[in-house]
């Protein structure tokens, strides 16, 4: 029915379970009950507030203070925004924040250059200092192991994660059959 094995389950499960609630003691209970607090709610001015289709919070006068505030947070943002934008072809700072995390590979690669150069500020400093044994130096060292590593590879991660049989195997495990009748 489903090419998911767990919502094949699941949706047995609930299957069984519907059924079984259809016919129950509970079923009665529950609409015993709820017929009774609904003939004894009737003109209650109380459940009326919290069962009326208006939004008591966007009605709110603290609800319209948070939007006011929220909206001039925005127009600050834009009107940063239009200001970056006319002045960004020229500037410096700009084109090399842009050219660093420009791509997927190149974000990578940056983040590898600061982490190695992270490690090897870690080691020089605790050579200037006179540290010459410490567990600062197996994170330092772990860094830069990892960021040369990290350099090596030329893909993008998120390529290398959908080739994997790994993530192949749990994305089928959720995916639905599109060929039969949708349980819900």
């Amino acid at each position: 029915m489903y090419n998911s094995v767990v919502v094949n389950v699941l949706a047995n499960i609930w299957r069984v379970l519907a059924e079984g609630y259809q016919y129950s003691l509970l079923k009665k209970f529950n609409h015993f009950v709820g017929s009774g607090i609904k003939k004894l709610s009737k003109g209650s001015n109380v459940v009326k507030l919290f069962t009326s289709n208006r939004s008591l919070i966007e009605e709110s006068f603290l609800y319209q203070i948070y939007c006011k505030i929220v909206d001039v947070i925005n127009k600050i943002f834009i009107a940063l925004r239009r200001g970056i934008n006319k002045n960004n072809p020229g500037s410096i700072i700009y084109n090399t924040v842009y050219n660093l995390f420009q791509g997927g590979v190149q974000v990578q690669r940056t983040f590898y250059v600061f982490f190695l150069s992270f490690g090897i500020g870690i080691i020089v400093n605790n050579v200037i200092r006179g540290f010459f044994a410490g567990k600062s130096y197996i994170v330092a060292l772990a860094l830069i192991f990892a960021s040369i590593v990290g350099l090596k590879v030329k893909d993008d991660y998120e390529g290398i994660l959908r080739g994997s049989h790994f993530c192949a195997f749990m994305r089928s495990v959720f995916t639905i059959d599109e060929g039969v009748n949708q349980w819900w």
